[in-house]
């Protein structure tokens, strides 16, 4: 389980909570309270509003680069599996996963600078502040490149060669014979089972991504910061498919992964009230089997 890849999944993961722990909350808010609303004033207030929204958006430009990195893996180690592999993943990973974080907290860094309380009508809110319009214009416009254009086209490239290169490795793996051909097809299922995963989660980051990019894209460049009459549900629909991300991939991995299964009941088996539940459930089970034995043997006299 110590590959690059899981590695990679688990950085992910902690993005995925971190949505869970900031955005759900402050969604929540919004709809019972209204855009923007914050409950906390003074420095407190500030520093939270500043570095909530913050932490809240370096999660996607995290996962776009955990799946962007875990590509990369793949089609190095698919397409020319004859070069020197990474041995010690876990020292190459202290070097991608603070690579990653940093990358997007750079992107996001400006948060600081423009998240700020605003008071009106004894109301407290918390909102962006740019100075210009073309500002926040051209922020949106670096930020979806840098993380959502450029690493989907970088990402569909690696994972058209690594398919066709499977192709091209099924073939050639029925022409083999005896033992080595048997560990071909072995690696070449191996292969398919991550590929498969790995797509499935990406094809569901960039369904759950696009809905709020393309309402960034209407309300900035066609619609002229003026939300046109019903489109507010558009909005709240945008961003519950955005943060349903979140809670969609442990299904994935849960589903399409075995280990990941294995995994998720052996922490269930450690929890007291299951484990209790379990040696109860055994203790009934041998108690049954001996009635049964008993009777059987009284039953034969």
């Amino acid at each position: 389980m110590k590959t690059i890849t899981n590695y990679l999944i688990a950085n992910m993961a902690v993005s995925d909570i971190l949505i869970t722990v900031l955005a759900v909350p402050m969604q929540i808010t919004e709809i019972l309270l209204g855009p923007h609303r914050w409950l906390i004033d003074g420095l407190l207030g500030s520093v939270l509003c500043k570095s909530a929204h913050f932490f809240q958006d370096i999660t996607i430009g995290v996962s776009i680069l955990s799946l962007l990195a875990i590509a990369v893996d793949r089609y190095r180690g698919i397409v020319f599996p004859l070069r020197k592999q990474l041995r010690k993943p876990a020292k190459i990973c202290k070097i991608i996963v603070p690579t990653i974080w940093l990358i997007s907290i750079g992107l996001h860094a400006i948060y600081f600078y423009i998240f700020r309380l605003v008071t009106a009508d004894s109301k407290t809110y918390c909102a962006p502040k740019f100075d210009q319009k073309k500002s926040q214009e051209a922020h949106f416009t670096v930020t979806f490149v840098c993380l959502i254009a450029i690493p989907t086209c970088v990402v569909t490239f690696l994972y058209s060669a690594v398919i066709l290169n499977l192709n091209r490795s099924r073939h050639t793996c029925t022409r083999g014979q005896g033992s080595s051909r048997s560990m071909k097809s072995e690696r070449l299922r191996e292969d398919k089972k991550v590929i498969r995963i790995i797509i499935v989660i990406l094809l569901a980051f960039i369904v759950c991504v696009m809905p709020i990019n393309l309402y960034a894209i209407l309300f900035y460049f066609v619609w002229d910061w003026k939300i046109p009459c019903g489109m507010e549900n558009f909005a709240f629909a945008a961003f519950f498919v955005l943060y349903s991300n979140a809670s969609i991939n442990p299904c994935i991995y849960f589903v399409l992964n075995n280990k990941y299964r294995q995994g998720l009941v052996n922490i269930l088996k450690a929890l007291p009230f299951v484990r209790k539940k379990a040696t109860k459930s055994t203790e009934m089970f041998a108690l049954v089997q001996l009635k049964n034995t008993v009777s059987s043997s009284g039953f034969s006299r």
